[in-house]
């Protein structure tokens, strides 16, 4: 009989933390049974689903609709109240039913599928809500955890949090985010990074030769520097074009900053087939995030072949060391990525082919998908074999 894995934390519908559950989910489905158990509100159209059924997923809020009555008459006066704007199970955790004891209920929930399983991996931040209830819990009940830590980790996400230690394993993107829990007195962990979803058609794209199209993916959000980019742009000659993909709380900050800008082009959120689309008409892909854990889209560019210009975050720059490609900057110094730009113009056209051929070997050498599948079964089943000697 197949083990049963819990896949658990916030999980919406795009992003990079979805796409690598579902993409982990996929590693370990003929292995396990697997049950994705979302923390926040999806729809149909998660990017979770490109990668598994939806039978195979259930969101705690969906849980708590179906199990609690009195939880679900609570949500329906909220749903009506704000004009049925959303879908019923996104009011389930109104103001109304936290005072009407929703977290512990919510908890209980969450326990309940811990019951069920063998052992859990949480995708989430450190600071997501419920993480601490699920370790404590599966640890009191002999169920070993592991994290996949995601975003940065930040000096407060450790402090009054012994809990941490309970975690039988830690799984990282990169070494800087492992060394900010260097305090913790159990802190086992491996480096395993992301790798592209859409990696054949990736490998297929010819490798840029020119510097004339930026691309910009991911959340349209503060942390990840997007507004000072375009701010960049508002207040630079710049000959460059500049697309931008994604949606987020600064859509329309951006839209009013995008109005008067001829080259910045603001095309909201793209399904993954046109976002390779862009891709393959991008010569370069642009990262001015604040914080990062991977991310996701900077293997996109070295697989597609594309120069990679970025602020220093999360594992970009274990990613690109030792190559060619070093146009780094700090969104906060306009003339930093100035610079990066102006070093960039005086290639020719065979140099920056050199270089994003150079970053897609980058890529097959260390992050091609068959490599990254198989760390994450040796660290799993290792961890698995070696709990159950011990038990």
């Amino acid at each position: 009989m197949k083990q049963r894995l819990l896949i658990i934390g916030p999980l919406g519908d795009i992003g990079g933390r979805e796409l690598e559950t579902g993409f982990i989910a996929d590693t370990f489905s003929e292995v396990y049974n697997i049950k994705i158990f979302s923390t926040g509100n999806l729809t149909s159209k998660s990017q979770i689903f490109d990668f598994v059924s939806q039978d195979q997923v259930m969101t705690l809020n969906g849980k708590i609709l179906k199990k609690s009555p009195w939880f679900r008459a609570l949500s329906y006066l909220s749903y009506l109240k704000s004009s049925k704007k959303k879908p019923l199970v996104n009011y389930t955790s109104n103001s109304l039913s936290k005072k009407m004891g929703y977290r512990a209920f919510a908890i209980s929930q969450i326990k309940d599928e811990i019951d069920k399983c063998d052992f859990i991996i949480i995708c989430a931040q450190i600071s997501s809500n419920y993480i601490k209830e699920v370790v404590e819990y599966a640890n009191s009940n002999n169920k070993p955890v592991v994290l996949r830590t995601s975003a940065t980790i930040k000096a407060t996400d450790v402090v009054d949090k012994n809990w941490l230690n309970k975690i039988n394993l830690f799984i990282h993107h990169s070494l800087s985010n492992a060394e900010r829990l260097s305090s913790l007195e159990n802190h086992n962990y491996v480096l395993i990074d992301q790798c592209t979803f859409k990696e054949v058609e990736m490998l297929k794209i010819e490798p840029a030769n020119a510097f004339k199209k930026l691309l910009y993916i991911g959340r349209l959000s503060s942390e990840k520097g997007i507004k000072e980019l375009v701010e960049f742009f508002q207040n630079n000659e710049v000959d460059l074009d500049l697309k931008i993909i994604g949606d987020g709380d600064l859509l329309e900050v951006l839209n009013s900053y995008c109005d008067d800008l001829d080259n910045v082009h603001l095309l909201g959120y793209l399904n993954q087939n046109e976002i390779l689309e862009h891709i393959r008409l991008a010569d370069a892909i642009i990262i001015p995030s604040h914080e990062e854990s991977g991310p996701l889209v900077g293997l996109e560019g070295m697989a597609s072949a594309r120069l990679i210009l970025s602020t220093k975050v999360g594992a970009m720059s274990d990613r690109l060391e030792g190559s060619k490609n070093q146009f780094w900057f700090n969104i906060n110094d306009p003339q930093s990525l100035r610079k990066v730009i102006e070093d960039i113009k005086k290639f020719s056209a065979s140099e920056i082919k050199g270089i994003a051929e150079g970053n897609r070997l980058k890529y097959l050498e260390k992050y091609k998908k068959s490599h990254i599948k198989s760390q994450y079964k040796n660290t799993i089943f290792n961890l698995i074999n070696d709990s159950s000697q011990t038990s």
